[in-house]
């Protein structure tokens, strides 16, 4: 379902490289995605919150208005932007914005995507503290604490217990938590998961 895909912009005003992307990334199938032009920023600006990535052809940037510049300084943390060979990536500088990734044109599908669920990763790690009633869980001292009696977790227990804490509502795959605490392929078996859950239910 795509409630539970990370979701992808794609922004450009070239349609033969919009074409490529939406094709490429429909086949992966593992993003919802959505398409802009230099026509639509302001609906982009409306959805950003709830996206994960803009991914940017430098072209944007063409006699853009100063509140769209604005809009992808503010968001150039999440965003990856694309650029021909003849591109100068000093328009970047000279715009002021400070992309999390550059990647040069002709594009390899595989690498974009690598590059994608690194920031997917990263940003998913970036954890809060959480307090539910009188259960809590510091995410910097790695530990769990229920009517004061504290709980020391390791790093991975810490991310997988946030993870479920911050979904409580939703089934979560074991592909995602395989994916996104450890890296790994869709297509490996391991128990690793299940240990490290069943450790944690010790704790608490």
């Amino acid at each position: 379902m795509d409630n539970q895909k990370d979701k992808i912009a794609i922004i450009a005003n070239n349609q033969n490289l919009l074409d490529l992307l939406e094709e490429s990334f429909l086949l992966y199938g593992k993003f919802s995605i959505s398409i802009f032009t230099n026509n639509s920023i302001l609906d982009l600006i409306k959805k950003v919150d709830n996206t994960n990535v803009l991914l940017v052809s430098i072209d944007i940037l063409d006699n853009l208005d100063k509140k769209y510049l604005d809009f992808f300084r503010e968001n150039e943390k999440k965003s990856i932007f694309l650029i021909n060979k003849e591109d100068k990536k000093d328009i970047l500088l000279e715009k002021q914005i400070k992309p999390k990734s550059i990647i040069n044109i002709p594009l390899s599908i595989s690498n974009v995507i690598q590059i994608i669920e690194g920031l997917i990763r990263e940003e998913a790690n970036k954890m809060n503290d959480i307090i539910i009633g009188n259960f809590s869980l510091d995410v910097v001292g790695r530990k769990i604490s229920l009517n004061k009696i504290n709980e020391k977790l390791t790093e991975k227990e810490t991310e997988i217990l946030w993870k479920l804490l911050n979904k409580i509502d939703h089934r979560i795959p074991q592909k995602e938590f395989l994916k996104e605490i450890w890296g790994y392929d869709e297509n490996i078996e391991t128990r690793t998961l299940e240990t490290h859950i069943y450790r944690i239910r010790k704790k608490t």
